[in-house]
């Protein structure tokens, strides 16, 4: 295999087959087994942006002027069948987010977040509904690794009043673009430093596992301290993006579109993903990229 490309990084005409066009209630439970791990890509839910906001590099008030919106594009939380305890990536959001009172006392984030972004999710599509179709109780999962705090991402965490919630610990001091509302009332989460050495283009990180092959590394740029979290096996390197990117795709071409805390700094941070993809096999996994699980986990 020739590392010199990126793995994940596919010409539109290389495609050999359409994407699935899935019902927006459907169940979208995606695994592979690497190593005898089972890993799943779980669509809990479905979300929509304005086009400036997907396409463009206006801040959130231009943005809210566009009256156009994008596509539909998944809402992944990702589960690592580890053999030191089941790790769960991202909560995703749950049915309540239909709810307007979901986010009362959200203030202005809590408004912006209303008016940016649509999102589709039901009690029978979202994260707790998902695992119990995979025969996982979440009082069992051992892990729960946030990338950063944003509604799409940590709105499931009701769920899991027993796992150890593990977040970057300046993210949780100063976190971007919030919705402290959404918290449950028990939230009190193991806050991470990156201090590990863990080489290459991140140089630190957080080293998760005895076996050292779950390691947590800052990617800061959609928020200030947000962070990504790699899984090594004997195949390739997992890449469990988040909101670093939208798609593969922009961090090939080092486009930066969306609303970020600091855009040169997501530049930077894009770069790093695609230095790491051409020094190890990796697959790379944004949280709302369609196209990953279609062409990795089928």
């Amino acid at each position: 295999m020739n590392h010199s490309t990126p793995v994940g990084v596919h010409p539109e005409e290389a495609l050999n087959h359409a994407l699935l066009v899935r019902g927006l209630n459907e169940h979208g439970i995606y695994t592979r087994v690497v190593d005898g791990i089972r890993i799943h890509a779980i669509t809990c839910g479905w979300v929509k942006y304005r086009n400036a906001h997907v396409h463009s590099i206006l801040g959130p008030y231009f943005v809210l002027l566009d009256p156009t919106w994008d596509d539909w594009m998944p809402i992944y939380s990702w589960v690592i069948e580890h053999p030191e305890g089941t790790i769960v990536i991202d909560t995703g959001e749950t049915a309540r987010s239909s709810r307007p009172e979901h986010i009362k006392g959200g203030g202005m984030n809590g408004w912006l977040n209303q008016h940016l972004a649509r999102i589709n999710v039901n009690e029978t599509s979202d994260l707790l509904a998902q695992l119990n179709l995979l025969g996982i109780h979440p009082d069992t999962v051992r892990w729960v690794i946030l990338t950063h705090l944003h509604l799409d991402h940590a709105g499931g965490l009701g769920y899991f009043p027993k796992a150890e919630i593990l977040v970057a610990h300046k993210e949780f001091v100063r976190p971007y673009a919030f919705v402290e509302s959404i918290y449950p009332s028990w939230f009190d989460p193991h806050l991470i430093g990156h201090f590990d050495d863990v080489g290459g283009p991140f140089e630190s990180g957080h080293v998760l596992t005895k076996a050292g092959d779950v390691v947590i590394v800052p990617t800061p740029g959609h928020t200030p301290y947000h962070q990504s979290v790699i899984f090594k096996t004997s195949q390739a390197d997992f890449f469990f993006a988040g909101d670093a990117c939208f798609t593969y795709s922009q961090i090939v071409s080092g486009f930066v579109p969306g609303i970020n805390a600091d855009r040169h700094v997501a530049r930077q941070t894009l770069e790093k993903i695609k230095q790491y993809c051409r020094e190890r096999p990796t697959i790379c996994l944004p949280s709302h990229d369609l196209k990953s699980t279609q062409r990795f986990f089928n």
